[in-house]
């Protein structure tokens, strides 16, 4: 017999598996027949089981997994705004980092620097997105020129 992977099933379709198991097993459906008729190991069909009756309908959902967003950052919320405010109003130069542009890995330097704390620059290109910064490419001009000159 093929059984059926519930964790490669989309949430709809792993719910529909769920409803039909415990219907069978409302319909007083033994293990083995639950197995053959649906795909899933009577082990699994006594979890689900188990769990409708426990929490009722509730249980059939699938669950979210993973980490929340907005968890398990490096940074706190007071050093994010910082750090944002920071690389608004003034020039790594001023932190004796060379240059005249934030970079994402001047901004990890910076962070370094400041917090001695290591963050890799994907998670630094997070947080700037976080924040509504994005890295533009200023308009070339030479830094001395006299606007009204020109």
């Amino acid at each position: 017999m093929e059984y059926i992977d519930l964790r490669k099933l989309k949430s709809g379709e792993l719910k529909q598996v769920r409803r039909q198991v415990v219907r069978l097993k409302q319909m007083g459906k033994a293990g083995k027949e639950i197995e053959e008729l649906t795909g899933v190991r009577q082990s699994r069909a006594s979890e689900i089981w188990t769990a409708y009756k426990r929490e009722g309908d509730k249980a059939l959902e699938p669950k979210k997994h993973g980490f929340q967003k907005g968890t398990h950052l490096l940074l706190t919320p007071e050093e994010q705004a910082e750090i944002r405010e920071t690389i608004v109003t003034r020039r790594p130069e001023e932190f004796g980092i060379p240059g005249s542009l934030w970079t994402l890995k001047k901004v990890c330097a910076y962070v370094w620097k400041r917090y001695r704390k290591k963050i890799s620059d994907g998670s630094v290109s997070d947080y700037m997105r976080r924040w509504g910064l994005t890295c533009q490419r200023p308009v070339k001009r030479a830094r001395k020129q006299n606007p009204s000159r020109i």
